[in-house]
């Protein structure tokens, strides 16, 4: 393969650019209505613990969803637990466009049925970006990725914001009807994926503990809870509090422009600037950033300081996770048996991601249960936004040793 090839483009097979427009059509799709679900339901229950247990039962879910989305790759093909995530997905804008109002008491199943989608969806999505990307072309493959996730996740709800503006009273049906729409497109795009099986034995024992190179192995596990710690309350609490704070959904979604603004050109210097040997520069200044970023949160919460946050962290997330993701795959395709085990390699990974996810969510409810209003958030805030530095030496420690020890594998 051509290491001095300037797109994945140019190396990538069909599929890898079939592969590059499904993950864009899903992205536009959860982007349009999933960024809103959290002000819907917040309408209808109006209690901040409420939101946390659904976003805690989707990411619990999410990480069954990989369990059981694993078992069945390993039986069939990755590209049918592809389709039933999507299709689980689909099934849950219509239970909403249903439910209507009834949503506000059925919320913790459609949590549970929210997660698993996503779980069988990015199991198969990660096995194929696995499957078409190699190391000399993996940095640049994710950076094209991220960009068209970041015009698709900037472009959707600014447009939700408009219709909700627009139409109060059906905007919200409007919005999930798209999706739909949008969600059917996306399992369309897959009969243009190849189709290829697995050996059927299914074993996470080794997942988590393989033959050789275990130690580094979990080392990037641990580095995975904590980058999921870090997510599961800010993937949608900021988002949450812009709009309680505003009252409006439009300037929401204008919160959500400027962020996926700065994620393009996060996305962007990642395509142009990111090689192997710069990886290790850009966690550890991303790191210290993200960890920085939550300080301003910490004294007040209001539009100015939400908006400098949503920046930072938009700017700064992408050139800590492309690395990250990127090493992830290198140290995976190292480790014994990597083209029959990496179901099991990502669903161990994944797992660890959740379970922080789950955490941080916990101490969130934990702290709006036990603590004042006014100091429960910035307690959460300055929990979650210092588990980057944990990472951070975790990540170091594991790079060096996968260059020492795999040094002829330097992409």
């Amino acid at each position: 393969m051509n290491r001095n090839a300037e797109t994945p483009h140019e190396t990538l097979p069909p599929s890898g650019r079939w592969l590059l427009a499904v993950n864009a059509l899903f992205a536009g799709a959860s982007a349009l209505s999933n960024t809103f679900l959290n002000i819907y339901l917040w309408k209808l229950v109006r209690g901040l613990e409420q939101i946390a247990l659904y976003n805690f039962l989707i990411f619990l879910f999410t990480a069954l969803g990989y369990v059981g989305a694993g078992w069945l790759a390993k039986r069939t093909d990755r590209l049918y637990t592809l389709r039933l995530g999507v299709s689980f997905l689909a099934v849950f804008y219509v239970l909403i466009l249903v439910l209507g109002p009834r949503v506000a008491e059925t919320y913790p199943w459609l949590g549970c049925l929210q997660g698993a989608g996503a779980g069988f969806y990015w199991l198969s999505m990660q096995v194929l970006v696995f499957e078409v990307t190699e190391p000399e072309t993996r940095d640049s493959f994710n950076g094209v990725n991220g960009f068209l996730v970041a015009v698709a996740s900037g472009a959707a709800p600014l447009l939700a914001g408009k219709l909700l503006t627009a139409l109060p009273e059906s905007g919200y049906r409007m919005l999930f009807m798209l999706s739909f729409a949008m969600f059917t497109a996306s399992v369309l795009c897959t009969w243009r994926l190849e189709h290829r099986t697995s050996p059927p034995d299914y074993n996470l024992r080794l997942g988590f503990s393989p033959a050789s190179h275990g130690p580094l192995w979990r080392r990037k596990l641990l580095v995975s809870f904590f980058l999921g710690f870090r997510e599961g309350v800010l993937i949608f609490l900021p988002f949450l509090l812009v709009f309680l704070v505003t009252g409006n959904e439009l300037t929401a979604s204008r919160y959500l422009l400027m962020t996926s603004i700065a994620s393009l050109v996060a996305y962007y210097i990642v395509k142009r600037f990111l090689t192997f040997d710069r990886r290790l520069l850009f966690v550890t200044v991303s790191g210290l950033m993200l960890a920085a970023s939550v300080l301003l949160l910490l004294f007040q919460v209001n539009t100015f300081s939400l908006f400098v946050f949503g920046l930072l962290n938009s700017l700064f997330s992408p050139l800590l996770l492309i690395p990250y993701s990127c090493h992830s795959y290198d140290v995976m395709g190292r480790l014994p048996d990597a083209v029959h085990r990496k179901v099991e390699y990502l669903v161990v990974r994944e797992v660890a991601i959740n379970s922080g996810r789950c955490l941080s969510l916990g101490a969130l409810i934990a702290c709006e249960l036990w603590l004042p209003d006014a100091l429960s958030n910035r307690i959460a805030f300055l929990i979650v936004g210092l588990s980057p530095l944990f990472g951070l030496i975790l990540f170091r420690r594991s790079s060096r040793e996968f260059i020492s020890t795999f040094l002829k594998t330097k992409c």
